[in-house]
């Protein structure tokens, strides 16, 4: 019910089956920016996937991170499962740490990490510490850029909102007349 088979003719190897978990990222375009590429392409028949049971989903996610605690893709998948399906925004912070501590090198994990770190504490050097880390480790990942990207216009428009940016702003209109914007 929830798992899509898909063959393929350009696959060499015949009968040859994929499996996709639909609902799981695959194809609900998680946020974070990327995509669904990592999310539970090694699923198989039977093996989650739910169709949207999120109890379904929640169960063999926990089973995966009880049998694979060093995995950092089952704890980041988890972790991400946890903060975009479930809202829980402390065990996502959990999971992605543990994957951290298991794979420190993961860029795609240390950006949602760092995006995280924003939301739930508004902890902007950690954050960007974080988001750093994620560049250096994916130079070449442009979801990990875009999300850090995304995280410098969010810090930029608070730190403009707190220090009164538009209102340094001299009108361009005084009386009537133009304002002249050159200064002597």
């Amino acid at each position: 019910m929830g798992n899509l088979a898909i063959k393929d003719d350009d696959i060499r190897e015949s009968g040859s089956q994929m499996y996709l978990a639909k609902g799981l990222g695959v194809d609900a375009g998680f946020g974070c920016g990327d995509g669904g590429g990592r999310n539970l392409s090694h699923v198989g028949p039977g093996e989650g996937g739910g169709g949207g049971d999120n109890h379904d989903t929640e169960e063999y996610y926990r089973k995966m991170v009880v049998e694979n605690p060093g995995n950092a893709l089952f704890l980041g998948n988890y972790a991400r499962y946890l903060y975009q399906s479930k809202q829980d925004l402390q065990g996502a912070e959990e999971y992605y740490s543990r994957a951290i501590l298991v794979d420190p090198n993961d860029g795609e994990i240390l950006s949602q990490y760092a995006k995280l770190l924003w939301e739930l504490h508004q902890d902007k050097d950690r954050a960007m510490s974080y988001f750093e880390r994620a560049v250096q480790a994916a130079s070449e990942d442009s979801h990990v850029h875009a999300a850090y990207a995304s995280f410098l216009w969010d810090v930029e428009g608070d730190e403009d909102e707190e220090e009164g940016y538009y209102s340094n702003i001299p009108p361009l209109f005084n009386n009537g007349t133009m304002a002249s914007a050159a200064t002597a």
